[in-house]
């Protein structure tokens, strides 16, 4: 790649929301490492460090992301300070009701030595994977997709002494009973359910303008649903089919009760899922369930046919219709398209830290990368933006793009100065590569 002379415009503009958290140097490579994961194909820190001209030794952007003493809670409240204020600013592309989504993904790893990275079961891959598991809260507003928060998921198991012991290894004894020590008096145990509330109230308490959470069955449980029901807010999740419904014999499960359901009784339903506009086949009536109350459950098909198993959603909202489910809770992809935008584009799986607080400071840094490219300049007027630039805006891929192009640009435009005084080719690009000590010492020989 070519070096990186100047920072895209994207991060360039959100710098001064950041200026409290930082020093001089800090603020350099937070910037540095912002642009890293927008434009590199290689996430790995001494790749990143490797692209900017006149870089320092890699150790400096490494120890910004391990060890240096800028505050993570202020990082996060600027954050959230940066998020409101552009939603402030682009109510066009904000109109709309909030949806927040919640669900988890894994960050594959590889080495054992690595904190809390645990043995986990991959869907995807129908295998146990070693990963991070990373739950996650998301906005979707509008036009906009933008990822709240997250908290990386520890075992019952990793929070003892042996296993921190083990995975600290290259320490001497003393240390190692030293680090296992200190680390256990800042971590804790919570189970995914817990944790999940506590980024839903966080996102409440922060002013997040949402009035409903999505999620799927993993998360459909009283505990959570009474929750997010006591911050006044609505509810729609994916149930499995073996929850228990009322009828007239006793309980019987989802999937049995839909089958009373005379077909006729079934609507076709549009909705935008995946950026693609699908048909369902849906009946949504109010029941009584098991643990749960009275709610609304809606069963859909995926064709007229009604073949294959069919889809429960279930709602707190018992006046809610068919379309308005449906609606609802196709924005929960917009997460998925998160994940998978952070994982091919914002290097969200190519971290080399060992330490969780490395890991987790990264994870923070791909939020706030995935924030500044689609709430950043001109992310509320897509087509003045895209037209400037003669592309489409609609991708963070195409995002991350214009960030290279506008890197490009700088490039060039130094060229160019260097060319104004250098007409060797050769000489040129020998300068435009070198450090910029050695490049103010070839200007004065020329």
């Amino acid at each position: 790649m070519i070096p990186i002379v100047e920072y895209p415009n994207v991060v360039n503009a959100s710098l001064p929301f950041f200026e409290d958290v930082f020093t001089r140097p800090q603020m350099k490579n937070f910037a540095r490492y912002l642009t890293g994961l927008m434009i590199s194909p290689n996430h790995t820190i001494s790749y990143m460090n490797s692209l900017f001209y006149a870089h320092n030794d890699q150790s400096a952007l490494n120890n910004f992301i391990t060890d240096a003493t800028w505050s993570d809670e202020e990082l996060d409240d600027a954050r959230y300070r940066y998020i409101l204020d552009r939603l402030s600013r682009s109510k066009d592309a904000a109109d709309g009701e909030g949806i927040l989504d919640v669900d988890d993904t894994l960050s594959h790893k590889s080495g054992e030595s690595i904190e809390f990275a645990g043995s986990f079961f991959d869907h995807s891959e129908n295998k146990y994977t070693l990963a991070h598991d990373i739950l996650t809260t998301h906005l979707v507003k509008g036009r906009l997709s933008i990822p709240l928060d997250y908290e990386v998921y520890l075992k019952r198991s990793q929070l003892s002494e042996g296993y921190l012991k083990s995975v600290s290894r290259l320490r001497s004894d003393a240390a190692r009973e030293e680090y296992a020590k200190e680390t256990l008096l800042d971590e804790s145990f919570k189970d995914k359910n817990q944790m999940v509330r506590e980024l839903i109230s966080k996102a409440s308490s922060k002013g997040v303008p949402f009035s409903c959470v999505v999620g799927d069955s993993w998360f459909f449980n009283h505990d959570n649903a009474e929750h997010i029901q006591s911050l006044k807010k609505d509810w729609v999740f994916e149930s499995k089919s073996n929850r228990l419904v009322m009828m007239p014999s006793g309980y019987v499960h989802l999937s049995d009760w839909a089958k009373t359901i005379p077909k006729e009784r079934f609507i076709s339903v549009k909705a935008r899922y995946e950026r693609k506009e699908r048909t369902f086949w849906c009946c949504s009536k109010n029941v009584t369930m098991k643990k749960q109350g009275r709610v609304r459950v809606l069963v859909s098909y995926d064709n007229p046919e009604f073949s294959g198993e069919p889809v429960f959603l279930c709602t707190n909202r018992l006046d809610w219709n068919e379309f308005k489910i449906v609606k609802v809770y196709a924005k929960r992809w917009r997460i998925d398209a998160f994940y998978r935008d952070a994982k091919q584009n914002l290097g969200l799986e190519e971290y080399e830290m060992r330490k969780i607080g490395g890991v987790r400071r990264h994870i923070a840094m791909v939020f706030i990368a995935h924030t500044l490219l689609e709430l950043g300049s001109g992310a509320s007027k897509p087509g003045i933006e895209a037209a400037k630039a003669g592309t489409c805006l609609d991708t963070i891929g195409s995002r991350c793009r214009i960030a290279y192009t506008e890197v490009l640009v700088s490039f060039i435009g130094l060229v160019l100065s260097i060319g104004e005084r250098v007409k060797d080719a050769k000489k040129i690009a020998a300068m435009a590569l070198s450090s910029k000590v050695r490049l103010g010492t070839e200007f004065a020989k020329v």
